[in-house]
């Protein structure tokens, strides 16, 4: 999966759903991602810009995050 600041975060969280845990736990500030009749986490339109955006956090560190974590999963469930 190609990951930007453009992607929907809907499609990351349905492939990953794992990733709520760890952004909740990189920061207090997605935990709204974890409510799901939140607007952000159903909307299909809500892009990783507006996620960092909303959490005040950068945009292209959160990209690295989600990479990384992506990654790393892959990389477990691989072996």
């Amino acid at each position: 999966m190609t990951i930007n600041k453009d992607t929907p975060i809907h499609r990351i969280l349905a492939a990953y759903p794992q990733l709520i845990h760890r952004l909740v736990k990189r920061d207090h500030w997605y935990a709204y991602l974890n409510n799901s009749p939140s607007t952000c986490a159903s909307d299909k339109r809500t892009t990783v810009e507006n996620i960092a955006f909303l959490a005040g956090d950068d945009t292209d560190a959160l990209l690295t995050f989600l990479k990384e974590e992506i990654e790393r999963n892959d990389i477990q469930f691989r072996y």
